[in-house]
């Protein structure tokens, strides 16, 4: 059993929610590079114009990436300058794909589900309690 197919995992933090997917846009949209600081030898990531991506994506969800086999990391070139290019392997193509068709599906499953009313949202103003400032307790420093 390959260690990468279990369930568990200590990292499995860096790609939950929505950050696996930002990465792999991150990485398909070009120019995504790991660097590490000379003087304090942290890992971190920049964009194709050397700035931090937007939105952010972590060093962490990376590297878990590039261990999972959806980025590979072009290590010909030195970590401090310019750093290793990043790119999606065709396990990482299928992967991306396969994210942003899900997602709309679990947009619509949740709305049909009633998640909304549990979070607040699409619930009948009127039948919300009335709270008026006169049964408030009025506070002052």
């Amino acid at each position: 059993m390959n260690p990468h197919d279990a369930k568990g995992r200590a990292d499995d933090w860096a790609i939950s929610g929505d950050r696996r997917l930002r990465a792999l846009e991150a990485v398909e949209a070009g120019g995504l590079r790991f660097h590490q600081s000379a003087v304090y030898g942290y890992i971190y990531l920049s964009d194709g114009q050397g700035q931090r991506p937007n939105p952010e994506v972590w060093p962490e969800t990376v590297q878990r990436l590039v261990a999972d086999g959806l980025l590979v990391q072009d290590t010909s070139e030195g970590l401090y300058r310019p750093g290793q290019l990043l790119s999606l392997t065709p396990q990482g193509e299928v992967a991306l794909r396969d994210a942003r068709t899900a997602t709309p599906r679990v947009s619509a499953a949740l709305s049909r589900s009633g998640a909304a009313a549990i979070s607040g949202h699409g619930v009948d103003p009127s039948a919300a309690p009335a709270t008026s400032t006169a049964t408030k307790p009025f506070r002052s420093r």
